[in-house]
């Protein structure tokens, strides 16, 4: 039996630390992709991927059959110009339109795109202006946390989570226990509906001290929190490196934090083009890691 294919299979499964990932790039199922995977763990007599609450991790046994034949199948594949074909039937411009603040996030998720020859031209827009411009066919495809109706456009959760009160290490001592924080400083979003009065009802039961600052994102808020200009409600998704980077600290609640979603918009019709499923796919596998 030649394991070529396999291996093909499995390479792109180690890359990629996802079964649906790596079929959508070798245009095969996924349990064409998962059968190729348990034949070389057959064969091999060894597993070579954990299965992780999110995407896979590869086993020791998987770090060295990469080291061996992962060169030679990338030589093979310049060799024959494996996937050109592909790539060349994708190849174009995608225009993506992005709730404003999300940006760093969705190029991070995107930025394996130039591999299938694809170039990504992301434009950050207030919701109902995403919502025009993919009505009006001005962007392909759309990240928005507002679901706004609209015939011609059809709606896919991406991702769910919650809100967080975050703030700089420096403002730690002068933080409640759980009560809502009185005297410090407040940053809100610009807009019709900022999060901050929603969050302060919902989670301490009354409305917050007028805000110290105002920005227009999210992504803002996060720097002006950091840096130390004050308290500041953004989703989870956003401020986790951060706080893992200790550069932000979350503060504990009396409640649950309120939950918030982003959600893939797209024109009817238009989830057959090969750039949008591409795209779709890669957002949804990155989101499960948000």
């Amino acid at each position: 039996m030649s394991y070529l294919l396999h291996l093909r299979s499995f390479l792109s499964v180690y890359r990629h630390n996802s079964i649906s990932r790596a079929a959508l790039d070798l245009q095969l199922t996924q349990p064409a992709v998962s059968r190729h995977i348990k034949i070389l763990e057959a064969r091999l007599q060894s597993q070579l991927f954990t299965r992780l609450p999110r995407g896979l991790a590869p086993t020791p046994a998987a770090i060295e059959l990469e080291r061996q034949a992962g060169p030679h199948l990338d030589a093979l594949d310049a060799l024959i110009g494996s996937g050109a074909g592909q790539r060349d039937g994708l190849a174009g411009v995608i225009h993506v339109g992005a709730t404003s603040g999300f940006s760093r996030l969705l190029l991070s998720a995107l930025s394996t795109l130039p591999r299938y020859a694809i170039r990504l031209d992301l434009r950050a827009m207030p919701p109902p202006a995403l919502v025009a411009a993919l009505a009006a066919r001005e962007l392909d495809m759309v990240v928005t946390l507002a679901r706004i109706p609209h015939k011609g456009i059809d709606y896919e959760l991406l991702h769910e989570g919650r809100q967080q009160l975050v703030c700089a290490p420096a403002l730690r001592e002068r933080l409640p226990k759980s009560a809502a924080p009185k005297g410090l400083p407040l940053i809100d979003l610009q807009g019709p509906v900022p999060p901050l009065a929603s969050f302060w009802r919902e989670v301490f039961g009354g409305s917050p001290e007028l805000p110290s600052t105002i920005v227009p994102d999210y992504q803002t808020a996060l720097e002006a929190a950091a840096a130390g200009s004050g308290l500041a409600v953004v989703p989870e998704c956003l401020c986790r490196p951060l706080l893992h980077a200790g550069q932000l600290i979350a503060l504990p609640l009396p409640k649950r934090a309120p939950q918030f979603a982003l959600y893939i918009a797209s024109a009817k019709g238009s989830s057959a083009s090969g750039r949008v499923s591409v795209c779709r796919q890669q957002l949804m596998d990155a989101a499960r890691n948000w």
